[in-house]
């Protein structure tokens, strides 16, 4: 029963989205004109993030430029910085080479206009790229995200000043880690109508870029963050074969789409919750963080889970009347809902027979993965389910197995990614005699969407992939720097923190 609930709210969830989408496509007769700039920070990078940088840019190679799809690259290596437009006029081809890290593909051509800057040039490259009046734009920024603290290397407070040499933009996706946090959006809401940004750590291998082929079917700034916010999500899902699906094995995927203009409202009801937290005591601000750390922590342990946190406050609080405030920002942020979605469904496992001690034996992907082999060579098995010893069962391997007493249930969360089905049977713990033939449960899902069901709320749509076991169960969107964190000097002039008076000395 509760399998069926949650693939029927997955199923409604994943309807409305698909209606949002289609009726917003449907209506565009002709096609809308775009002007995409993808900036790839990467000055005084390593060697690795410049190879990541080279195979994101021989994807973008592939793109077709068209009247409505105007596409311009700008890289920083090495001192230097280097701006590419494919629709630009050139009496020649240049060499592909020249944009990249690694010199074996020089002998590869490529139509536009290739520029070499002196040095970093980011604010002149977004004035000198958006010409066309009628045409929306996109601005597209790959780096290393620090939160609060902006992109490595640039403060939140430079990075606003360059982007403010750009025209204001229907779309900001920041390509990078931890940006989806409430003070940093809040800084920059003035320069776009939405940001598309990840709650959590990102890969180095980003947006699937070939999707950017979508945006001359899709005639706003909403429609076109849906489709590849939507698009970003499953390229790392594994029942959906999403090309970037391995790389969810370290960590999960996170995306969220804020519409800017709904953020004031957020920020200023804040600074009721940076009041209440400050009236805790000193013990009770301790216990709250260790467990906000434990529980809703991202990869950088100095940033949480916006509404995980305001969930651990709302059960701290005795006031009804802050209680009904707290309720009102969870609801607003569709918290509640998103919790209901689970990336692992629980299963309950009784014994066949309640009289005695029985032991489970378990595997994975139908007794494909999960044996004795492969519990030594990595944890992922162990920590999905820890076992009791293994013991010889199908396809002539030796399997993990668990002991159960009498009239005891177990309850697991049994999936992780790339490992979708669980494999089970009971057997006599005294005599080895099988209880029951083998059965299996299969995941019905391995990502969590959830679109805006109030039309107050900043955020449009957040999404998740899996992780082990529950894991992943962290994120519902906005991440925010944890209560009683020492803070950067730049902090203090963020508007956010001004005005919810968040973080102090």
């Amino acid at each position: 029963m509760v399998m069926k609930t949650m693939l029927l709210l997955q199923r409604l969830n994943n309807l409305v989205l698909f209606l949002v989408i289609l009726g917003s496509v449907s209506v565009n007769a002709a096609e809308t004109k775009w002007e995409v700039a993808i900036v790839f920070r990467g000055e005084g990078e390593d060697q690795q993030f410049q190879k990541d940088v080279d195979d994101n840019i021989l994807e973008l190679a592939r793109l077709n430029p068209s009247a409505t799809l105007k596409i311009g690259l700008y890289r920083e290596i090495e001192g230097k910085s280097y701006s590419y437009f494919p629709n630009g006029p050139s009496k020649k081809d240049i060499s592909l080479g020249d944009l990249l890290y690694r010199q074996d593909l020089n002998q590869l051509k490529v139509p536009g206009t290739f520029k070499t800057n002196a040095g970093v040039e980011l604010k002149s490259f977004l004035k000198f790229f958006y010409k066309e009046s009628n045409s929306k734009r996109a601005l597209i920024i790959y780096s290393h995200g620090r939160g609060a603290d902006g992109l490595k290397g640039l403060s939140t407070k430079d990075l606003k000043e360059d982007l403010q040499s750009a025209p204001h933009l229907d779309l900001l996706w920041f390509d990078a880690c931890f940006m989806s946090n409430l003070e940093f959006l809040y800084e920059l809401r003035s320069l776009s109508d939405y940001t598309i940004a990840s709650e959590e750590a990102e890969f180095a291998s980003g947006l699937p870029f070939q999707t950017l082929s979508l945006l001359p079917a899709l005639s706003s700034g909403k429609e076109a963050s849906l489709a590849l916010a939507k698009n970003f999500i499953e390229s790392y899902s594994y029942l959906k074969n999403g090309k970037q699906r391995n790389y969810v094995s370290v960590s999960s995927a996170t995306i969220s789409i804020i519409e800017n203009k709904k953020l004031k409202s957020l920020a200023a009801s804040m600074k009721t919750v940076s009041n209440l937290f400050k009236k805790l005591s000193a013990d009770q601000k301790i216990k709250l963080n260790k467990l906000l750390i434990n529980k809703a922590s991202m990869d950088d342990k100095s940033m949480i889970d916006l509404g995980l946190f305001l969930i651990e406050m709302r059960r701290l609080n005795n006031s009804v009347e802050i209680d009904n405030k707290l309720t009102s920002l969870i609801r607003l942020l569709n918290i509640e809902a998103v919790k209901e979605l689970k990336t692992n469904p629980r299963i309950h496992l009784h014994s066949p027979d309640n009289s005695m001690k029985t032991q489970m034996v378990f595997g994975f992907n139908n007794w494909m993965t999960g044996s004795k082999k492969d519990f030594s060579e990595g944890e992922i098995y162990s920590t999905i389910l820890k076992n009791d010893g293994f013991i010889a069962g199908p396809k002539n391997e030796q399997w993990p197995m668990k002991n159960l007493s009498e009239n005891s249930e177990l309850v697991i969360t049994p999936f992780a990614p790339g490992i979708n089905v669980f494999n089970y049977y009971f057997m006599n713990n005294q005599n080895g005699k099988l209880l029951t033939e083998a059965q299996s449960v299969s995941r019905t899902h391995d990502i969590v969407e959830s679109v805006a069901d109030t039309i107050a709320t900043p955020l449009v749509y957040t999404a998740y992939t899996q992780q082990i076991g529950s894991k992943a169960e962290r994120y519902t969107g906005l991440n925010i720097t944890i209560p009683g964190a020492v803070p950067s000097i730049d902090y203090f002039e963020l508007e956010f923190n001004q005005l919810a008076e968040w973080l102090s000395l």
